[in-house]
């Protein structure tokens, strides 16, 4: 297979053809050359840029059990077409990802326009006590450990798992929240929630956990990501961490960049997030953790819930929104932090966090790459929309910033030309 991407800006920091216009010439999936020169297909990509691939570190793809939400056949189509060349599944399915069958089966819907990573269960059944054969999943390909959506509140699962996982050298996923501050709560507690008459759950549900989880961190060595932080005193936390040299990553998902616990002023399920979406203080306090690194990824958090799920009243109503097919709308609308550094949290970042080869737009790198034009209009509705589910902030709302193609080693996706 041989494509010419024709009059490409290039957004890559670590390329040295960073913010520079190529024609670049891609064969057997790997980039060959940058400057003049021919093939069979070409693709112009005027007035369009050239990243790598997208990786995102946290999705829920709901297969095997609910695939009603969701499926990894259509989980790859929506990522596809949101930018991603690489997705990391979360172990949240019925049952959880417990064995290496259970990866073979999700490796063997691997699409090749997207490499599929997998992430395990800590516990077995998610169950927050018996730690899952993690040497056995490590050599069947699992390249990280969560409990999915819930929180490893267990401090002994915990220090074990970090203690295994040193010698596999993989990282342990944390979500954040303490299970009795976090118990039946609806939303941010705050001015909002007391105006909504909605139970909240206090930023302390999870700045407690990242500096209980950084203590035993220090005592056992290990790697912890904490995924989809959003507390201004938890980046505070992980930002002296790292500057201690602990071997700490973290996470924030899109949405929480975007929207704020005056989001559900008119109780639109949609907005019902897990964590919950806080205070505009603590948005602005993500976006400097973006600016200085201390935050180290942006994700995805795609989590599809069917109509019956969401339809409800709010407290009834499941947690979660779709947003792979979005993503790139949503990013481009954050103005207060620089584009190239916004690539790098959806690029260079997630690879580092676990442990993945590093890849730029430059000769000889394996071909990976996003395609994306900044400025077409269009809309999320039932004729866009690859999702199975319908459950986003902005269905039917109309976005700027498109996918145009993605390529990934060999496999060429051309979605806009």
């Amino acid at each position: 297979m041989s494509l010419l991407l024709k009059n490409a800006l290039v957004i890559d920091p670590k390329s040295p053809y960073h913010n520079k216009k190529k024609d670049i010439l891609i064969e057997k999936g790997v980039i060959k050359s940058f400057g003049k020169s021919s093939s069979k297909k070409t693709l112009d990509c005027s007035g369009k840029i050239i990243t790598p691939g997208w990786f995102d570190l946290n999705a829920n793809f709901c297969d095997p059990g609910l695939e009603f939400k969701e499926d990894i056949t259509s989980g790859s189509k929506v990522a596809s077409h949101g930018g991603f060349t690489d997705v990391n599944v979360m172990p949240s399915t019925q049952p959880p990802v417990l064995t290496k069958s259970d990866v073979e089966y999700i490796k063997s819907k691997e699409k090749a326009e997207l490499d599929l990573h997998v992430s395990a269960a800590v516990s077995h059944d998610l169950g927050g006590e018996n730690l899952t054969e993690m040497i056995d999943l490590k050599e069947s390909g699992v390249e990280s450990f969560s409990e999915g959506d819930q929180s490893i509140s267990n401090t002994k699962l915990l220090l074990k798992a970090l203690q295994y996982t040193s010698q596999l050298d993989v990282p342990v996923f944390q979500n954040a929240r303490d299970k009795h501050l976090s118990d039946k709560t609806q939303m941010h507690e705050g001015i909002e929630s007391t105006g909504l008459g909605l139970k909240g759950e206090p930023s302390l549900s999870e700045e407690l956990i990242v500096a209980r989880d950084l203590g035993i961190l220090k005592y056992s060595g290990g790697k912890i990501h904490f995924s989809k932080i959003s507390a201004a005193k938890s980046v505070n936390l992980i930002r002296k961490a790292k500057k201690e040299k602990l071997n700490v990553t973290c996470d924030v998902s899109i949405h929480h960049l975007i929207f704020t616990d005056s989001s559900l002023g008119d109780f639109d399920s949609t907005f019902k997030s897990l964590p919950p979406f806080r205070s505009e203080g603590d948005r602005k306090a993500l976006m400097k953790g973006l600016k200085d690194g201390t935050i180290d990824a942006i994700c995805s958090d795609h989590r599809p819930q069917d109509v019956e799920s969401k339809k409800l009243e709010f407290d009834l109503a499941e947690a979660g929104a779709i947003s792979l097919q979005t993503f790139l709308p949503a990013l481009l609308s954050i103005e207060e932090v620089p584009l190239e550094i916004l690539i790098e949290k959806v690029t260079h970042g997630p690879r580092k966090v676990l442990g993945q080869q590093e890849i730029s737009v430059n000769k000889d790198q394996m071909a990976k790459l996003t395609i994306i034009d900044p400025k077409v209009g269009w809309e999320l509705n039932r004729n866009s929309n690859f999702s199975k589910s319908i459950n986003s902030p902005f269905w039917e709302k109309q976005l700027v910033g498109r996918v145009a193609a993605t390529v990934n080693k060999e496999a060429v996706s051309i979605f806009h030309e």
